[in-house]
């Protein structure tokens, strides 16, 4: 059950591949471009994902009110706001994980993704975009380019293979990072 009432079943998201959004629901943090990715995939025919929503924030009824607006509603689900403790369970479900923010100083969300094993869209506004190999473990995008988020989307969707190998090499990447190395 999220914290919308909705029941999140298990097997709607193993038939459906789930891209995942955690922080807060704010401008700053780039949700509007990653939407307008989604409105660019689905203008191409991409329907058969699920973009997760996990979070809380002053701007999610201008973004509920953009995806009725380019019709992909059924394409997105909001988990509201989550317990940190109980973050782990939708890592371990997403195939990948975005972070479309403008500005972050380090944004934690993309070395837990790593840890999860998850292949990382990290914007070039967070810092932590240095931990993303790309073509390796992710890709770095700029994050006021819809259009170029959209074709990283794209690249995993075509080619759903590469989440696990992706993956893989997130969780090498992440394994060498300890507080000596940093």
């Amino acid at each position: 059950l999220n914290n919308y009432g909705k029941y999140i079943e298990a097997e709607f998201f193993k038939s459906k591949f789930l891209t995942l959004f955690v922080g807060r629901i704010t401008a700053r943090k780039g949700i509007k471009t990653l939407l307008a990715a989604c409105a660019i995939l689905k203008k191409q025919g991409y329907s058969d994902y699920t973009l997760l929503i996990v979070g809380k924030g002053d701007q999610q009824e201008e973004l509920e009110a953009f995806i009725r607006e380019q019709d992909f509603s059924e394409q997105v689900n909001w988990v509201g706001w989550v317990d940190y403790g109980s973050l782990g369970a939708y890592f371990q479900q997403a195939d990948i994980f975005v972070f479309p923010t403008f500005e972050d100083v380090w944004g934690m969300v993309v070395p837990e993704a790593m840890v999860f094993g998850k292949p990382v869209l990290c914007s070039n506004g967070a810092a932590s975009c240095e931990l993303i190999a790309s073509g390796e473990n992710g890709y770095i995008f700029d994050p006021s380019n819809a259009k170029e988020l959209a074709e990283k989307m794209q690249v995993f969707l075509d080619n759903p293979d590469l989440v696990e190998s992706m993956g893989e090499r997130s969780r090498q990447l992440i394994s060498q990072k300890t507080p000596e190395t940093a």
